[in-house]
């Protein structure tokens, strides 16, 4: 009798999706992710970070009806959406599909440089400031990332997000969090490989200013553990070329105070172009005994408040939601939830930019 109480196993739905171009038919599993799917199945799929974040693997959808995993607004237009635009990994298979490949760069035209780990400068317990002298001079802007893979390792590269824009350089930085279970990060970040090589590819990614630099509307930074570096590098393209009175509100949330860096550094940059900076922080393991008097929690859930109290405290922030710029970089649950915050404070996707790390691939 129990056995007819029992659930049935759920049913397998098989997909077929078509590539193109080569009319390349795939079964595919509905509720697979598009991009793992076809990379397990051999598809030499163009892709990068794998977060929604760099657009290397977008396909146009042209027969099919498949769930996206964020909205698309946040890095489509209105006419892309229209036109099917979708990002692979962040695509969910629901029926059978028919998808082309964009036109996105390849390893054929992305630069693949062979560099030498030269320095490691300590910024906080966990966090390195990592250099590389490349073998060629390379040029990029701030908020690009680069695939590294130490040579003699021999696994899949990471990608880490230059600190700061670089024209014709052979020094590059990356600001690099280390997890003591993240091969790469902790290669990396250890003082015993100085002078061996790292193979790096790039520059890569599109995260920047929504609409250009010089605006004259309000700056909204949220950054995260080291996201700070690349962030930071923004912020200072920003001052050297912003609107006079363009504002930037940053909202920076670390472990605890020894996880903080680069503020005063930002702070001086700000001061000598003349552009405001209001600077909060957000601490979520700060000992609960320590003297701290500022913030704790999740930066998300300070967002309303902090946003109300920079209006009443400078008038260049008293703007509708729909007036500000918005940059996010940082671990994935802070974009994520942050996202959604200010989406309940009335900002929209196209006002948006956002570059998230995953920590599981470090």
């Amino acid at each position: 009798m129990l056995g007819l109480f029992r659930k049935k196993p759920r049913e397998v739905v098989r997909c077929a999706v078509t590539f193109q171009p080569g009319n390349t038919v795939l079964e595919l599993k509905q509720g697979d992710n598009l991009l793992e799917a076809a990379l397990k199945q051999g598809v030499a799929a163009p892709y990068n970070c794998r977060v929604g974040a760099c657009k290397t693997c977008q396909v146009r959808v042209t027969a099919g009806q498949p769930k996206s995993l964020i909205e698309r607004e946040y890095v489509f237009t209105r006419d892309e959406i229209a036109d099917g635009a979708y990002l692979a990994c962040q695509t969910s298979v629901q029926s059978d599909m028919e998808v082309e490949w964009h036109a996105a760069p390849t390893a054929d035209t992305i630069p693949e440089l062979v560099a030498q780990l030269v320095d490691i400068r300590k910024m906080t317990p966990r966090i390195r400031r990592v250099q590389l002298r490349m073998s060629a001079p390379l040029s990029w802007r701030a908020g690009q990332f680069a695939r590294l893979a130490p040579v003699e390792l021999g696994v899949a590269p990471r990608c880490y997000s230059m600190v700061a824009a670089g024209r014709g350089e052979q020094l590059i930085s990356f600001d690099i969090t280390h997890y003591p279970d993240g091969e790469v990060s902790s290669w990396m970040t250890d003082p015993a490989n100085i002078g061996k090589e790292v193979l790096l590819e790039g520059p890569l990614g599109e995260f920047g200013l929504p609409g250009g630099e010089a605006q004259a509307s309000p700056l909204l930074c949220i950054a995260g553990g080291s996201g700070i570096g690349a962030i930071g590098g923004i912020i200072a393209g920003h001052a050297r070329k912003a609107s006079p009175g363009a504002p930037v509100l940053l909202v920076y949330g670390a472990r605890d105070r020894s996880e903080m860096y680069g503020l005063d550094e930002l702070r001086g940059v700000a001061a000598k172009a003349n552009v405001p900076l209001h600077i909060n922080i957000v601490l979520d393991r700060e000992p609960s005994d320590s003297a701290w008097q500022g913030r704790r929690g999740y930066v998300a859930e300070h967002l309303p408040r902090i946003l109300e109290e920079a209006a009443k405290g400078d008038p260049r922030f008293h703007q509708p939601g729909d007036a500000w710029r918005v940059l996010l970089c940082g671990p994935s649950p802070l974009v994520d939830t942050s996202i959604n915050a200010l989406r309940e404070y009335g900002m929209q996707p196209g006002q948006m930019a956002f570059d998230k790390y995953e920590q599981r691939v470090a």
